[in-house]
């Protein structure tokens, strides 16, 4: 039997202090993996994982490659789609 792949697209991309509260346990959980202290001016895209209602948080930090979050992504047991993936290397080189 063949691994389901999820794939994660985009729900929200924001700054930590304009989070709706609905993401913000996604937005702390990747904080804590990660060791950081929130000062609410990181920039987070939220990503939903298609037939479920999991989100994966990750965080949009200057230097970051689209490499990076697609790891991010695929640790988290993920794909991110095509669509996604476009949005998010043009956030990344503003």
């Amino acid at each position: 039997m063949a691994d389901t792949v999820f794939v994660a697209s985009i729900a929200d991309t924001k700054y930590v202090r304009e989070m709706p509260e609905e993401y913000l346990p996604y937005v702390n959980f990747r904080a804590g993996l990660e060791g950081r202290v929130l000062q609410g001016d990181e920039r987070v895209a939220i990503l939903n994982v298609s037939t479920t209602t999991s989100y994966i948080a990750v965080f949009l930090d200057p230097g970051k490659t689209i490499s990076d979050l697609e790891l991010e992504v695929e640790e988290s047991g993920a794909a991110l789609n095509a669509d996604s993936k476009i949005v998010l290397q043009k956030i990344l080189r503003s």
